[in-house]
C-alpha cells in the first residue's frame, strides 16, 4: 500500500511538473512598451488580459485564416498591410472553425497606426479595440505567446517604427518618488515644482499641443513584473500631474520600460544597491519635435 501511494504521489508530481514545463513552453517575452508602428503598416496587437479567468484557448483569425490560439495573459503582435480586413476571435469553435467560416468584422485598418484588441470571448468574435493608455495597463504582466505559428497570409513582417524626433527630458525617480511608491500623492514638493515649471515651459513654447510620451525606468531590485507595474504607475502619475498643470491628455502617452534598460552592474548590500542604481531609477518625457 505504501509502494501504490508512492507511486501515485510521483505520477502526480510528474504531471505537475510536466504542466508547468507546457506552460512556460507556451509564453515568451514580457510585453513592453513599442515605438511606433511602420507608416507604411498596420499592426495589430491581440492579447487576453492576466485577470481573464476563462482558461480556454482563444482562436485569432486574420481575413479567415489561423493567426493563433491566445491563451489567459498571452498577447500576439502582428503587421499587415494597410487596408480592409477582417479580424476575429472565437473560443470552442471546432470542428467548424467558425473564424474561417464567417468573417462579420470588416474594418478599413489605418497606416501607421497600432491598433490594441482584447480577444472577445462571448462567441461573436467581435474585435474589442481599446485605447492606447487602458491598453498598455491591461497588457501589464502578460508574455507573448510563442506556441504555433501563423497561418495568416495577409501576415507581413513588421518593419522598425517611422522615425520621429523627440527631445528628452529627463527626472530621477528619488526626486519624484520615495524608494518603490508610485503614488502620485507621494510626489515630493521638488517633485510638483520640477512637473510645474517643465509644463509651464512647453506652454510658453507653444509645445503644449504635441505628442508627449512619458516612460518610467526602474532598476532591477525586486520582481521584474512588479517593476514593470512599477515604472507604468510612475509614468501615470507623472502624466496626471502634467494634466493637472494644464496639458492636454490625450497628447500625452505613459508607458513603462520596467528594469529592461538597466546598464549598471551592483553588488553588496540593498542598501548599496539602492546607491549604485540610483541613475537607473528615472522617468523620461519625451516631447515630439517638429
Amino acid at each position: 500500500m505504501k509502494l501504490k501511494k508512492y507511486a501515485i504521489a510521483t505520477v502526480l508530481a510528474t504531471l505537475s511538473i510536466s504542466a508547468t514545463l507546457q506552460a512556460q513552453s507556451n509564453f515568451g517575452k514580457a510585453w513592453q512598451s513599442m515605438p511606433a508602428a511602420a507608416s507604411e503598416q498596420t499592426r495589430i496587437v491581440y492579447y487576453r488580459a492576466t485577470d481573464d479567468n476563462n482558461n480556454k484557448a482563444a482562436h485569432i483569425y486574420v481575413d479567415g485564416e489561423f493567426q493563433t490560439a491566445l491563451l489567459t495573459g498571452g498577447y500576439t503582435v502582428f503587421c499587415l498591410k494597410p487596408g480592409v480586413h477582417s479580424l476575429g476571435s472565437y473560443i470552442d469553435d471546432a470542428p467548424g472553425y467558425q473564424g474561417k467560416q464567417q468573417q462579420p468584422w470588416r474594418d478599413n485598418l489605418a497606416a501607421g497606426k497600432t491598433y490594441y484588441i482584447i480577444a472577445s470571448l462571448d462567441g461573436s468574435g467581435r474585435p474589442l479595440v481599446m485605447d492606447s493608455e487602458q491598453a498598455q495597463q491591461q497588457l501589464v504582466g502578460t508574455r507573448q505567446q510563442t506556441h504555433l505559428l501563423s497561418r495568416a497570409s495577409a501576415v507581413v513582417p513588421c518593419k522598425a517604427g517611422t522615425t520621429q524626433s523627440y527631445d528628452n527630458y529627463e527626472f530621477s525617480s528619488d526626486l519624484l518618488f520615495n524608494f518603490g511608491s508610485a503614488n502620485s500623492a507621494d510626489i515630493s514638493a521638488q517633485g510638483h515644482s520640477a512637473i510645474q515649471q517643465f509644463a509651464t515651459l512647453l506652454k510658453s513654447k507653444n509645445k503644449a499641443d504635441q505628442r508627449i510620451i512619458v516612460t518610467g525606468f526602474t532598476d532591477p531590485i525586486g520582481e521584474e513584473e512588479s517593476n514593470i507595474k512599477l515604472g507604468q504607475r510612475r509614468a501615470d502619475a507623472i502624466k496626471k500631474l502634467l494634466v493637472n498643470n494644464g496639458l492636454a491628455s490625450d497628447y500625452i502617452q505613459s508607458q513603462s520600460m520596467g528594469e529592461s534598460q538597466v546598464t549598471a552592474q551592483c553588488a553588496g548590500s540593498l542598501k548599496q544597491q539602492k546607491a549604485c542604481y540610483q541613475g537607473e531609477r528615472r522617468v523620461i518625457i519625451s516631447v515630439e519635435n517638429k
